[in-house]
Protein backbone atom coordinates (compact mmCIF):
# COMPACT_ATOMS: atom_id res chain seq x y z
CA UNK A 1 0.00 0.00 0.00
CA UNK A 2 2.88 2.53 0.50
CA UNK A 3 3.80 2.20 -2.77
CA UNK A 4 0.91 2.29 -4.27
CA UNK A 5 0.15 5.92 -2.00
CA UNK A 6 4.00 7.13 -3.56
CA UNK A 7 3.17 5.67 -6.95
CA UNK A 8 -0.40 7.88 -6.84
CA UNK A 9 1.31 10.38 -5.69
CA UNK A 10 4.03 11.34 -8.26
CA UNK A 11 0.91 10.74 -11.41
CA UNK A 12 -0.87 13.44 -9.60
CA UNK A 13 1.97 15.75 -8.90
CA UNK A 14 2.71 15.20 -12.93
CA UNK A 15 -1.28 15.21 -13.65
CA UNK A 16 -1.40 18.71 -12.46
CA UNK A 17 1.46 19.67 -14.07
CA UNK A 18 -0.45 18.20 -17.47
CA UNK A 19 -3.02 19.67 -16.81
CA UNK A 20 -1.89 23.17 -16.34
CA UNK A 21 0.40 22.73 -18.85
CA UNK A 22 -2.85 21.75 -21.96
CA UNK A 23 -5.13 24.46 -20.47
CA UNK A 24 -2.50 26.81 -21.38
CA UNK A 25 -0.90 25.87 -24.83
CA UNK A 26 -3.88 23.90 -26.16
CA UNK A 27 -6.98 24.80 -23.93
CA UNK A 28 -7.80 21.15 -23.31
CA UNK A 29 -8.28 19.35 -20.06
CA UNK A 30 -10.48 16.21 -19.90
CA UNK A 31 -8.03 13.67 -20.65
CA UNK A 32 -5.72 15.87 -18.25
CA UNK A 33 -8.53 15.82 -15.37
CA UNK A 34 -9.66 13.01 -15.89
CA UNK A 35 -5.59 11.29 -14.97
CA UNK A 36 -5.84 13.98 -12.00
CA UNK A 37 -8.75 12.58 -10.74
CA UNK A 38 -7.96 9.02 -11.32
CA UNK A 39 -4.23 9.19 -9.16
CA UNK A 40 -5.80 10.77 -6.91
CA UNK A 41 -8.19 8.65 -5.82
CA UNK A 42 -5.46 5.79 -6.20
CA UNK A 43 -3.42 8.11 -3.70
CA UNK A 44 -6.22 8.39 -1.03
CA UNK A 45 -6.66 4.25 -1.36
CA UNK A 46 -3.47 3.71 -0.80
CA UNK A 47 -3.06 6.21 2.02
CA UNK A 48 -6.11 4.88 3.93
CA UNK A 49 -4.87 1.27 3.86
CA UNK A 50 -1.30 2.15 5.15
CA UNK A 51 -1.12 -0.24 8.08
CA UNK A 52 -0.58 2.64 10.34
CA UNK A 53 -3.99 3.68 10.32
CA UNK A 54 -5.10 0.24 10.69
CA UNK A 55 -2.50 0.13 14.14
CA UNK A 56 -4.29 3.40 15.39
CA UNK A 57 -8.24 1.66 14.70
CA UNK A 58 -6.60 -1.04 16.65
CA UNK A 59 -5.09 0.65 19.71
CA UNK A 60 -8.71 3.25 19.91
CA UNK A 61 -10.49 -0.64 19.95
CA UNK A 62 -7.93 -1.48 22.82
CA UNK A 63 -8.52 1.70 24.58
CA UNK A 64 -12.67 1.71 24.08
CA UNK A 65 -12.45 -2.18 25.67
CA UNK A 66 -9.83 -1.22 28.65
CA UNK A 67 -12.49 1.62 29.41
CA UNK A 68 -15.68 -0.74 28.74
CA UNK A 69 -13.73 -2.95 31.28
CA UNK A 70 -12.48 -0.47 34.29
CA UNK A 71 -16.20 1.34 34.14
CA UNK A 72 -17.39 -3.09 34.54
CA UNK A 73 -15.17 -3.52 37.48
CA UNK A 74 -16.37 -0.14 38.95
CA UNK A 75 -19.68 -0.75 38.93
CA UNK A 76 -19.06 -4.49 40.50
CA UNK A 77 -17.28 -2.47 43.32
CA UNK A 78 -20.13 -0.33 43.55
CA UNK A 79 -22.66 -3.33 44.31
CA UNK A 80 -20.25 -4.65 46.30
CA UNK A 81 -20.38 -1.54 48.67
CA UNK A 82 -24.68 -1.49 49.10
CA UNK A 83 -26.45 -2.42 51.50
CA UNK A 84 -26.98 -6.18 50.16
CA UNK A 85 -22.87 -6.29 49.81
CA UNK A 86 -23.12 -5.21 53.82
CA UNK A 87 -24.59 -8.82 54.44
CA UNK A 88 -22.33 -11.31 55.69
CA UNK A 89 -22.68 -14.94 56.36
CA UNK A 90 -21.05 -15.82 59.75
CA UNK A 91 -20.39 -19.34 60.87
CA UNK A 92 -20.43 -18.85 64.40
CA UNK A 93 -17.76 -22.10 65.97
CA UNK A 94 -20.41 -24.79 68.03
CA UNK A 95 -17.09 -26.23 70.04
CA UNK A 96 -18.10 -24.00 73.75
CA UNK A 97 -19.87 -27.30 75.10
CA UNK A 98 -17.28 -27.18 78.03
CA UNK A 99 -17.15 -23.43 78.55
CA UNK A 100 -19.53 -21.42 80.86
CA UNK A 101 -22.06 -19.09 79.65
CA UNK A 102 -20.28 -15.90 80.40
CA UNK A 103 -17.47 -17.65 78.59
CA UNK A 104 -19.87 -18.37 75.31
CA UNK A 105 -21.29 -15.06 75.44
CA UNK A 106 -17.15 -13.68 75.34
CA UNK A 107 -16.93 -16.34 72.14
CA UNK A 108 -19.47 -15.50 70.48
CA UNK A 109 -18.46 -11.90 70.61
CA UNK A 110 -15.02 -12.05 69.33
CA UNK A 111 -16.13 -14.06 66.53
CA UNK A 112 -18.69 -12.00 65.39
CA UNK A 113 -16.42 -8.84 65.89
CA UNK A 114 -14.36 -10.80 63.80
CA UNK A 115 -16.91 -11.69 61.29
CA UNK A 116 -17.96 -7.88 60.92
CA UNK A 117 -14.62 -6.05 61.45
CA UNK A 118 -14.96 -4.49 57.65
CA UNK A 119 -18.61 -3.17 58.62
CA UNK A 120 -17.47 -2.07 62.09
CA UNK A 121 -17.54 -2.62 65.40
CA UNK A 122 -19.55 -5.56 67.84
CA UNK A 123 -20.45 -4.61 71.50
CA UNK A 124 -22.64 -6.81 74.10
CA UNK A 125 -25.15 -5.43 76.33
CA UNK A 126 -25.16 -8.24 79.26
CA UNK A 127 -28.13 -6.36 80.28
CA UNK A 128 -30.42 -6.96 77.71
CA UNK A 129 -28.27 -9.77 76.51
CA UNK A 130 -27.66 -8.15 73.05
CA UNK A 131 -25.05 -7.89 70.59
CA UNK A 132 -24.80 -4.79 68.70
CA UNK A 133 -23.68 -4.65 65.21
CA UNK A 134 -22.04 -1.16 64.85
CA UNK A 135 -21.70 0.06 61.02
CA UNK A 136 -19.27 2.60 61.49
CA UNK A 137 -17.20 3.59 58.41
CA UNK A 138 -17.17 2.60 54.75
CA UNK A 139 -19.89 2.94 52.08
CA UNK A 140 -21.60 0.84 53.69
CA UNK A 141 -22.43 2.97 56.70
CA UNK A 142 -23.19 5.97 54.13
CA UNK A 143 -26.22 3.41 52.64
CA UNK A 144 -27.17 2.65 55.69
CA UNK A 145 -27.71 6.10 56.98
CA UNK A 146 -29.51 7.16 53.62
CA UNK A 147 -31.77 4.27 54.63
CA UNK A 148 -32.37 5.49 58.28
CA UNK A 149 -33.55 8.83 56.32
CA UNK A 150 -35.63 7.05 54.13
CA UNK A 151 -37.03 4.21 55.03
CA UNK A 152 -39.21 3.67 52.60
CA UNK A 153 -36.04 2.96 50.21
CA UNK A 154 -35.36 -0.28 51.96
CA UNK A 155 -36.44 -2.60 49.13
CA UNK A 156 -34.78 -0.83 46.84
CA UNK A 157 -31.39 -0.77 48.31
CA UNK A 158 -31.46 -4.64 49.21
CA UNK A 159 -32.00 -4.16 52.59
CA UNK A 160 -33.73 -7.78 53.24
CA UNK A 161 -30.54 -9.42 51.74
CA UNK A 162 -29.23 -7.67 54.87
CA UNK A 163 -32.06 -8.57 57.54
CA UNK A 164 -32.27 -12.39 56.08
CA UNK A 165 -28.40 -12.31 57.09
CA UNK A 166 -28.92 -11.20 60.51
CA UNK A 167 -31.53 -13.68 61.04
CA UNK A 168 -29.67 -16.21 59.74
CA UNK A 169 -26.81 -15.51 62.87
CA UNK A 170 -29.35 -15.02 65.29
CA UNK A 171 -30.91 -18.32 64.71
CA UNK A 172 -27.18 -19.49 65.31
CA UNK A 173 -27.04 -17.54 68.80
CA UNK A 174 -29.48 -19.88 69.73
CA UNK A 175 -28.03 -22.56 69.05
CA UNK A 176 -24.61 -22.10 71.04
CA UNK A 177 -25.77 -19.81 73.77
CA UNK A 178 -29.70 -20.70 74.24
CA UNK A 179 -33.27 -18.90 74.03
CA UNK A 180 -33.36 -15.04 74.59
CA UNK A 181 -30.28 -13.49 72.95
CA UNK A 182 -30.68 -10.45 69.95
CA UNK A 183 -28.54 -9.25 67.11
CA UNK A 184 -29.30 -5.65 66.75
CA UNK A 185 -27.81 -3.20 63.89
CA UNK A 186 -27.53 0.16 65.08
CA UNK A 187 -28.26 3.59 63.55
CA UNK A 188 -24.58 5.13 62.26
CA UNK A 189 -26.23 8.57 62.91
CA UNK A 190 -26.98 7.92 66.26
CA UNK A 191 -25.76 4.53 67.49
CA UNK A 192 -28.13 4.95 70.57
CA UNK A 193 -30.89 3.97 67.66
CA UNK A 194 -31.48 0.54 65.78
CA UNK A 195 -32.66 0.15 62.82
CA UNK A 196 -33.12 -3.75 63.54
CA UNK A 197 -33.25 -6.44 65.47
CA UNK A 198 -33.85 -10.49 65.35
CA UNK A 199 -34.01 -12.28 68.30
CA UNK A 200 -34.21 -16.32 68.34
CA UNK A 201 -34.05 -15.90 64.26
CA UNK A 202 -36.94 -13.94 64.65
CA UNK A 203 -37.20 -10.04 63.45
CA UNK A 204 -38.52 -8.00 66.54
CA UNK A 205 -38.00 -4.58 65.13
CA UNK A 206 -37.47 -3.16 61.56
CA UNK A 207 -36.56 0.09 60.81
CA UNK A 208 -38.43 -0.09 56.84
CA UNK A 209 -41.68 -1.38 59.11
CA UNK A 210 -42.22 1.94 61.02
Amino acid sequence: MILLAVFGGLIFILGCFYLANSWQQYRQWKLATLLVLVSLAVTVYGVVNLPYWHHDTSAVSSSASSQASAKTASSSKTGSNSISGFSNSTALSSSTSNMSQEQKEAAVLKQLQSSYSKFGSVAYDSSSKTYQIDPSGGNEADALKYLAENPSKASEMGWSSLTDSLDQVSAQLVKTLGDGYSLSLMNPNDTSQVMYTTKNGNKTYDIADQ
